[in-house]
């Protein structure tokens, strides 16, 4: 049944468009054409605006000639008004597009497409199997009436596109894209409904082989396989689209092995959507031991074990910004160590060899001498993930007060009857806090897990509900925060029998003017045995005590047992008018070895 097309679809935005009126366009546009489908040679009515300043009627010319370029042929025209003319159609005319050609040199193409009304019928489809980018030649009669070739999955070929339209064969190059499956045409209608021509096999590229499944970084391996000139790119793992060169033949893909891939598979992708694989194993490092773990000390050496580790390029270390680079950490093919720096936190050394691979240690725990205050404390059990401690969230606790550097300690006992023992610290909402991980595992030896609390923690804290600890299989006993102290002086100081006093806070030696009342002075020590008793004064630079210090003992003389290894106090106004104007702080007396002295 013949009809009049109407071309739907200009991209014109101007406000002609919102007039109802569809002639009221600007310029020159094609609204119709018609009668649809038609016969070669017969006349064809055409409806638009400004047609009187069309000079060319092109409609798609089947040709003999095997290239891509698509060829117009001229079809005769009257133009009856601005609005309608009348075009007889070419013999050579196949299905597509018609085209006009305006005074200024414009050309405005049809939304639909010219069909034509012969019955189109195929006796044959050839060469079956066919290589992508090969030419597919289907014969019959009245196939040039074939206005698009449909592959297999919707991978479409327009006559106008054809390399050969005869009215008993036309020839489609096949797309990189088509794959083996059903062939079917349609004639270029608008809805048209397609019919099957037949199944039609579709060379695919397939990788068979590789010369080195296990090659050095940078080394140029060689996959072989059939028809691997259809790989349009390669994804080695962790990185894509890695440069290669195929072998005239198609049978070899040269490609070298990117410095940051890992281990696994090599993915071969064709524009068919088709993928083909090999795999590889590249060297990468492994970690098998870590000592010491626990109790760890600035300055002690941590060494950890394990394979290729002359690989890893870097450390990083917990809660510490800075990286430890290649040559700042001793290394071999088997082990590693370092020096544990000043402000290293708990937690594991991420060992990386390179930007897409690393590796861990065990947990490590570092020896704190800081004092530590407990926020709650009880006995709470978590099983599978099915109850959170809450009573830190919601208001249980004031959050805000907290800050940043403070550590957060969660004392626990983990249940590995299962096998098995997780932590997560959370938010109100269980998410994991920012910078720490959603999942972390225990193991039987583990006591406590502790996090070192950053500005964006405690936002999260303050803004999202508080704190909820949940998990699997572990029970809760004491959940603390560290006291943020400030060390003024450290080393070893050995005061004999009230030989000497360490002075070095005196005399100019710390600004107290910048102290406040009510901050804590806190000595850490070690008891020098050599002695045979133990005496503390704090004094100020004439050795007197400090005023709230008097109570310690005769001259403000502590005596404390053996077992104790730190002493303090909280400065008043008075304290603090010795320190300032009597000479600062002499730390006397008898049997000790002065180590730290901080400020709370």
């Amino acid at each position: 049944m013949a009809a009049l097309v109407l071309a739907a679809g200009f991209t014109s935005c101007s406000e002609d468009d919102l007039d109802t009126n569809q002639y009221n366009k600007s310029g020159v546009n094609i609204l119709g054409f018609g009668p649809m489908p038609i016969t070669r040679g017969a006349t064809m009515r055409v409806t638009g605006t400004q047609l009187n300043q069309v000079k060319e009627v092109l409609f798609p010319e089947g040709n003999q000639k095997l290239t891509p370029a698509t060829t117009y042929v001229n079809g005769d025209f009257s133009v009856q008004s601005s609005e309608e003319m009348t075009v007889t159609i070419p013999d050579q005319c196949v299905p597509g597009k018609l085209r006009l050609v305006t005074n200024n040199g414009e050309t405005i193409v049809s939304a639909s497409n010219i069909t034509f009304v012969e019955e189109i019928k195929v006796s044959s489809m050839s060469p079956d199997p066919v290589h992508p980018g090969d030419v597919l030649t289907i014969k019959g009669e009245y196939v040039w009436n074939i206005g698009q070739v449909v592959f297999f999955d919707h991978v479409t070929v327009n006559a106008e596109d054809f390399v050969k339209n005869t009215r008993t064969e036309i020839q489609v190059r096949v797309p990189m894209e088509a794959k083996t499956g059903e062939v079917a045409y349609n004639d270029g209608s608008d809805g048209a409904e397609n019919t099957q021509i037949g199944t039609l096999n579709v060379d695919a590229a397939k990788a068979t082989g590789v010369s080195n499944a296990n090659p050095e970084f940078g080394e140029t391996i060689t996959i072989t396989g059939e028809n691997l000139d259809l790989v349009s790119s390669i994804d080695f793992p962790a990185m894509a689209d890695v440069p290669f060169q195929v072998a005239n033949d198609g049978k070899s893909i040269n490609v070298t092995v990117p410095t940051n891939t890992i281990s696994g598979t090599v993915t071969l992708n064709s524009a068919s959507g088709l993928t083909t694989s090999v795999n590889i194993t590249v060297p990468l490092a492994t970690v098998s031991s870590t000592s010491p773990v626990k109790d760890v000390k600035v300055g002690q050496t941590i060494t950890i074990k394990g394979n290729k580790l002359d690989r890893i390029t870097q450390l990083i270390l917990p809660a510490i910004d800075n990286p430890l680079k290649k040559g700042q950490f001793t290394q071999s093919a088997t082990e590693i160590s370092f020096v544990v720096p000043e402000g290293m936190g708990d937690g594991k050394v991420t060992l990386v060899q390179h930007d897409n691979y690393s590796v861990e240690s065990d947990k490590i725990s570092m020896y704190s001498e800081a004092p530590e205050t407990t926020i709650w404390a009880g006995k709470f059990v978590i099983g599978n993930w099915n109850a959170g401690m809450q009573e830190l969230a919601w208001g249980g606790f004031d959050w805000s007060t907290v800050k940043p550097g403070q550590v957060l300690t969660v004392y626990l006992t983990p249940d590995m009857s299962e096998g098995w023992s997780q932590i997560r610290i959370g938010n109100g909402s269980w998410a994991a806090l920012p910078g720490t991980a959603d999942v972390n595992p225990l193991t039987a030896a583990d006591t406590k897990f502790s996090v070192t609390l950053t500005q964006a923690m405690i936002d999260e804290m303050v803004k999202n509900g508080g704190l909820v600890i949940c998990g699997a299989f572990f029970t809760i006993t004491k959940i603390t925060l560290s006291i943020l102290e400030t060390t003024i002086w450290s080393g070893h100081f050995a005061l004999g029998s009230w030989a000497a006093g360490m002075g070095d806070l005196s005399w100019g030696g710390y600004d107290w003017s910048k102290v406040a009342v009510g901050t804590t002075l806190k000595l850490y020590y070690e008891v020098d045995s050599s002695v045979g008793y133990i005496n503390i004064r704090f004094g100020n630079g004439s050795w007197e005590a400090l005023p709230s210090t008097k109570g310690w003992g005769s001259d403000g003389n502590a005596s404390p047992d053996p077992s104790e290894t730190s002493i303090k106090t909280v400065l008043t106004k008075d304290d603090l008018d010795q320190l300032v104007n009597k000479g600062g702080l002499v730390i006397c007396g008898a049997g000790i070895f002065v180590k730290k002295v901080v400020l709370q």
